[in-house]
């Protein structure tokens, strides 16, 4: 009766799962943004931000590589400053969400997280949209509905649109970043105990 009941409740934990990664939006994310508390200036706005990027990726059916390739072509067309207010947009959510209470789950979801993996992984949560990475940054086993293993392999491409998209626009390497400082990471987490904290992500490890 134990066995049956513990599979009825796996299957019940994976249809929930399927539901959200393939049919269920996440709900509108209204809370505070990491670039109102930053205070870092020239940033593109995040609803233009967002929306750049939630387009490249029903554009791409969130297929991460096409995603990165359709985002660049979108930043070409825009202007010189609004590529690098975007570039700053993007740098400024990646310091915002620099810590462990993110990077312990990424830990447990991953079966390991390095620094690279960590920023990969970042990068892979922007890449979903405003929701998804807001709601997750917030409430990290929220990732057992859309979570992936390997952030390490082919997910930095979202890091380098801005950079490309620049350079093929003026044929010069974008400015780089200033006034935007990645803060302390907060408390740090047993690397040991991570898997114990969020044994349900490191399911999906395996």
């Amino acid at each position: 009766m134990i066995a049956i009941t513990a599979i009825t409740v796996l299957l019940g934990l994976i249809l929930v799962r399927l539901l959200f990664r393939m049919i269920i939006p996440f709900p509108n994310y209204n809370g505070s943004l990491l670039t109102t508390a930053s205070r870092v200036e020239t940033l593109m706005p995040e609803n233009e931000f967002w929306k750049l990027i939630e387009d490249a990726g029903k554009e791409s059916n969130y297929n991460y590589n096409m995603q990165c390739q359709i985002l660049a072509e979108k930043l070409v067309s825009l202007t010189e400053e609004e590529i690098i207010q975007f570039d700053r947009t993007f740098t400024t959510l990646m310091a915002g969400s620099y810590d462990f209470k993110l990077w312990e789950p990424a830990y447990s979801l991953n079966g390991g997280c390095s620094d690279d993996c960590f920023e990969y992984f970042r990068s892979w949560l922007i890449s979903l949209g405003k929701n998804k990475f807001y709601w997750t940054f917030r409430y990290p086993r929220l990732l057992f509905l859309i979570g992936v293993k390997e952030f390490i392999q082919n997910y930095e491409g979202l890091a380098y649109c801005a950079y490309q998209a620049y350079q093929y626009k003026t044929g010069r390497e974008i400015p780089q970043q200033e006034g935007i400082e990645y803060p302390e990471l907060g408390e740090p987490f047993k690397e040991s105990m991570a898997i114990l904290r969020y044994p349900e992500l490191a399911l999906l490890a395996w």
